[in-house]
């Protein structure tokens, strides 16, 4: 009966670890909504990364919030405005720590945002 229990319990820390999704600091999303303090943004393609089989039509958004040591560039790596940026822009998000990328993971605090168009 021990060796069933034990037996068991790893199946289940396998079976976990192989649903996990990996921490990560970056990705590219496209600009959907401009607020003052934030950019809502289509992360579908970051979401559905690594499914496999039918990948569902839903769109994902996800908040990324910046403040002022948050830094905008373009491509080259030069300064940019906060007003450069504007709707329908791809876009890298550098976050300020790792994060699951995921449905319902909707909120990130950027430490860089680099304009890719």
């Amino acid at each position: 009966m021990k060796n069933i229990s034990v037996f068991l319990i790893m199946i289940c820390l396998i079976m976990t670890a192989c649903n996990s999704k990996t921490s990560i600091t970056t990705f590219r999303g496209t600009i959907d909504i401009i607020n003052e303090d934030k950019f809502v943004v289509d992360y579908s393609d970051e979401v559905n990364r690594g499914k496999k089989g039918g990948i569902d039509s839903i769109g994902y958004l996800c908040n990324i919030t910046f403040n002022t040591t948050t830094k905008f560039v373009d491509s080259k790596g030069d300064s940019l405005q906060f007003e450069g940026f504007s709707m329908g822009d791809s876009i890298r998000i550098n976050l300020s720590k790792p994060q699951v990328i995921s449905e319902s993971n909707r909120q990130f605090e950027a430490t860089e945002i680099v304009l890719l168009n």
